[in-house]
């Protein structure tokens, strides 16, 4: 009986610690990660130059905030960078291809690829696009699924350029 009451009690501390450490990952994937912009704009000057443009620029979707983080600019791509915060963590899922954007004569860019990395709160996220032919004026992007719709007209102006 002795013998069994100590097996008992290693099963049950093994349990414990199982549950601890599976504990501790999730808490480890709560805490938000600041991007690593340095890294990111690194991989994006192999294309040549970057212009980095800072939107800033949230909307309300049925309660979850969309925010249009940055716009890059390279001779060869365009990247938008989001982020959403959702109030129902099993609500509708975001969908990347509802981003238009269009240029200040009128040329929409061509969607080409897109990257979001998920948490229990939302997605931050790339959106690839077309290269600008003329990265300065304004461009025009746009927001359009179902019942949701959005335009913002954003100045394109460098990051510390007057905003």
């Amino acid at each position: 009986m002795k013998s069994l009451k100590m097996i008992a009690t290693i099963i049950r501390r093994v349990v414990i610690v199982i549950f601890g450490i599976l504990l501790i990952i999730e808490a480890i994937n709560l805490i938000p990660w600041n991007s690593n912009d340095k890294a990111f704009i690194t991989s994006l000057e192999q294309d040549g130059p970057v212009n980095k443009f800072v939107i800033n620029k949230t909307m309300d979707m049925d309660g979850d905030k969309f925010t249009l983080k940055k716009l890059y600019s390279t001779p060869k791509q365009t990247v938008l960078e989001y982020s959403i915060k959702k109030q129902d963590p099993g609500g509708w899922s975001f969908a990347e291809s509802a981003i238009k954007i269009v240029t200040s004569n009128g040329e929409e860019l061509t969607m080409h690829s897109g990257s979001s990395s998920g948490n229990h709160w939302g997605a931050t996220g790339y959106i690839n696009f077309d290269e600008l032919k003329d990265p300065s004026g304004n461009i025009t992007i746009k927001y359009d699924w179902y019942d949701r719709h959005a335009t913002y007209e954003i100045p394109l102006t460098k990051d510390g350029e007057g905003q």
